[in-house]
Parts: structure tokens; sequence; C-alpha cells
């Protein structure tokens, strides 16, 4: 096999022949079926075309024998037992031991004598392997095709591609009327029966192609415009900016529609189809998501410039990177507001709280990352920074007592409102709610004076009868005023 040498061409026809062959394969007898001889046939046809197209040598053939070796007669299992445990035993072990098999491919690999963290870590260093292959295979037709002007636009449209499906899934999740127009486009989608089975196949077939050429990394055969190399080095300028503006638009477009609401009709009022409750209670988790993820992209697109790029960087990056951090700051704005919605008609608790005070946190984080986008854009700064908000939005928390602030929030309520939960709060809350429990007794009703005290002799009996002598180095300032105020409350 080694005497055979073929063009580069060539060697990029085989891969896209052989990566269209399994992902065909795959569609045709693994989509929406269950594990019997199909795994078998396709796990074996794929091994078949990684070996074809890898051309090991007899050094390599010998580290790929064991875990394609197991590979093989694994899939063979599926056909043979019908417990399903087992089944996903294969499917999983399987998967893991092709991915381990593109590790040990190449003839220069420097696992060849593979361990334990090799063997744990395969399936995800594969799988990120893998993807880098599939974009260098594009890469390559981009390239063969003479399209070397348009390159890195395509590139950074594709490279956008899954964060923009991302953050409209989240927002589309957060947004009752977004959610019912990607409900209508899945709806869409599935009537067309043979449509899932053509994007499972594409996917399939765009994975597969990936995977194979993720094995010739080190390769003696120099085949350079379809090394996987790292998507860092790759990655340019106007990638970035493609990404960045991909991303904000996305944002913007989110942002626009929550302000609709102020002029047209808000998706908690009446007729629009939409309650109160799905609309406060929806999206506050999934856009303090989005935000983070953000964050960090932010942050990935101002690293590992290439070399010709960094001159002229920070103006090209500077003005994606404000706009998708101005879209997010509204984004957090919106996640904020709808939980004070939920908090004003459902009440409070501590886990609400600690939501909102991790949307404040985010937002200093994008606060510190947009300073540093639009001075020099230091990592170690930038670390530094957000560790000073993280830890000052930490003692912050410590010392202001969350809990009581819930109690008193929650007594407020009740005060316009007559509802309160009195069990939340004995249960829900620690002691260091427990002396503003006792201040605001005067302030409810009878029925609710009787159960809040009882609830909290209740516990003080209970825990008394755990509580052992403490020493005086266990002394704690809020234990000891919750102790001093559960014993007048026992005492009345």
């Amino acid at each position: 096999m080694a005497a055979l040498h073929l063009t580069e061409n060539m060697r990029l026809s085989l891969l896209l022949a052989l990566g269209v062959l399994s992902g065909t394969l795959g569609a045709l007898v693994l989509f929406d079926a269950r594990p019997g001889i199909n795994w078998t046939v396709w796990t074996v046809v794929t091994i078949a075309g990684l070996l074809i197209y890898r051309r090991p040598d007899s050094a390599a053939l010998k580290a790929l024998a064991l875990p394609l070796g197991f590979a093989a007669v694994l899939a063979i299992g599926a056909s043979i037992t019908t417990t399903e445990i087992l089944i996903v035993f294969i499917v999983l072990i399987v998967a893991s031991l092709l991915a381990l098999a593109l590790l040990v491919a190449p003839d220069e690999s420097p696992v060849r004598g593979y361990g334990a963290a090799y063997i744990i870590t395969a399936p995800l260093n594969g799988l990120a392997r893998s993807i880098g292959g599939a974009v260098s295979a594009i890469e390559a037709v981009i390239d063969a095709s003479g399209a070397t002007r348009e390159k890195p636009l395509l590139r950074g449209a594709l490279i956008a591609t899954p964060f923009v499906v991302i953050l409209a899934l989240l927002f589309a999740t957060a947004d009752p009327l977004l959610a019912r127009g990607r409900d209508a486009i899945f709806e869409a989608l599935t009537t067309l029966d043979a449509l899932p089975r053509i994007i499972f196949g594409v996917l399939l077939s765009l994975f597969v192609v990936g995977a194979y050429l993720a094995s010739q990394r080190g390769s003696t055969g120099r085949v350079p415009a379809m090394i996987a190399t790292s998507p860092r080095v790759r990655i340019g300028l106007t990638e970035r900016r493609v990404v960045l503006y991909a991303t904000a638009a996305t944002s913007w477009l989110f942002v626009l529609l929550q302000v609709s609401y102020l002029f047209a009709t808000h998706p908690a009022n009446a007729g629009s189809g939409i309650t109160f409750a799905e609309y406060a209670h929806r999206g506050f988790g999934e856009l303090t998501i989005a935000a983070t993820g953000v964050a960090l992209l932010i942050v990935a697109a101002h690293q590992q410039l290439l070399i010709t790029d960094e001159p002229r960087a920070h103006s090209a990056l500077m003005w994606p990177s404000l706009a998708l951090l101005g879209a997010v700051g509204c984004i957090l704005f919106s996640a904020f507001h709808r939980m004070s919605l939920y908090e004003d008609a459902y009440g409070y608790t501590t886990m609400r709280v600690y939501a909102q005070a991790y949307m404040v946190l985010t937002l200093g984080v994008l606060a510190v990352v947009g300073w540093h986008v639009v001075r020099d854009f230091d990592v170690r700064a930038l670390a530094r920074g957000v560790m000073t908000v993280s830890l000052s939005t930490l003692v912050v928390l410590v010392f202001w007592n969350a809990d009581a602030w819930v109690a008193r929030a929650n007594v407020d309520r009740y005060a316009h409102t007559g509802k309160i939960d009195v069990d939340y709060l004995v249960r829900g809350l620690s002691p260091d709610a427990y002396p503003t429990l006792i201040a605001a007794l005067p302030r409810l009703g009878p029925v609710e004076q009787q159960q809040l005290r009882s609830a909290l002799v209740k516990k003080f009996v209970a825990e008394s009868s755990k509580r052992r002598s403490a020493h005086w180095y266990e002394w704690n300032l809020r234990r000891s005023r919750a102790t001093t105020v559960q014993i007048a409350a026992a005492s009345r």
C-alpha cells in the first residue's frame, strides 16, 4: 500500500468518496433504526475506509489493531445481544475505540504507546480532531474550487453557523414567540420524511471525512491543503469578524423583539396566547448562559491571531466586539427584568437572588472585557480583572446577608398581596434570616404569626436535640444571633 502515490486532488477525491460512502450507508441503515447487523456493517465499512485512506505502515497497523479489532468485534455483538444496557455500552465503546484509533493512526504519532490517559480522553480528543478535520476538509474543497478570495468569508460563515444556531435556540427557549417559530420550522422540516435522514447522512459524512483527515495529522506523507492543523493558527482576522458580526446581529434581533413588546402586544398580555408565568419564568437561565458564552467567544476571538493580522486587529475587532457586548448587556437586563417579574408574582427565594447576582456578575465581567477590547487586549490582565469582579461579588454576598433580605422582601410582599410561604421561610432560609423573621412577626396576621413562630420553635427544638456543646472557637455571629432569637421565641 505504501508504494501507491496519490496526488493531493486524488487524495481529496478519495477522502470525500469514502466519507460520502460511510455517511450514505449510515443514513440508510442507522437512522431511526434499532441496533443490529446495521451497526456491524457500518462499523466495518468505516474501519475499512479509514485503512484505505490512511494506508498505514506496519508499525501504525500494529498500533491500530487493538482498538479497531475490538471495535469490529463489539460491533458484531450489536447483532447478537438484545440487552439494552449492553447495546448502549457497545455503541459508546465502539465510538471511543474509533476515536482512539484516530490518535494512534499517524506515522509519527507520539501516543503509539498509549496509556490510561489517552484511553480515557480519547473520545473528547477524537471529537475535537474530527471537527477540526471537517473544517480543514471544507477548506481543501474551497481551495480546489479556486475560490481563494472568498475563502476567509466562507470559512468565517462556516465557523459562525454553530454559534448563531446555538444562540437562536437559547433565545427561542427564552421567548415564547420565538419558540413558536422554532417549533413551526421544526414541524415543517419533519413533514418532509426524507429530510431528517438526509441531514443525518450529510452530517455523518462530514464527521467521517473529518475523522479520516484527522488521522493524517503528523503523517510523513505531505498533503498541505488537507492537513488538519490547529484552528487557532488557521483562523484569520476576517473569519473572526464574521463570527462576531453574525452573533451580534443574532443578539440584536432578539433585543429588538424584546423592545417591540413595549409598543405592541406583550407576550403576557391577554389575547397573546402566552401566560404571564411563561413570559416571566422562561428565559433568564438561557439568557445568562448566552451572555456567558458570548463573553468567552469575544475572548477567544482576540487570541492567537495570525502575525499578518496583528497590526490591524485592534480596530477591526473592536467595533463588532462592542456591538456584541452592547446586545448582551441588553439581554442581561431582559433576563434580570424577567426574574424580577417572577419574584413579584411568585415570591422571593435565595436561588432567585443568587441568579440575579450572577447576572450582575456577568455584566461586570462584560464591562471588564469591554475595557480590554477598547484598550490593548491582555488576557492575563483580563483574568485578574475577572477574578477581582468575581471575588468582590462573593464578598458582597457573604457580608450582605441575602437570606435576611429575602425574608424582608417576602414580608413586604405579604403586606401588599396577603400571600406568604411560611414553610419556605423556615425550611428554605438559613439561620441568617431568623432574627429578621422574628422581628417581622408583628407585621403578619395572627394565623401567619402563629405558623411562623411554631415553625421556628419546632426547628429550634429539633436542632437542640442534635446540638452538642459548642467550643469557643466555633463561635459564629449569625448563628449566635439566630440561637438567641429562637430561644426568645420559644420562651414566649
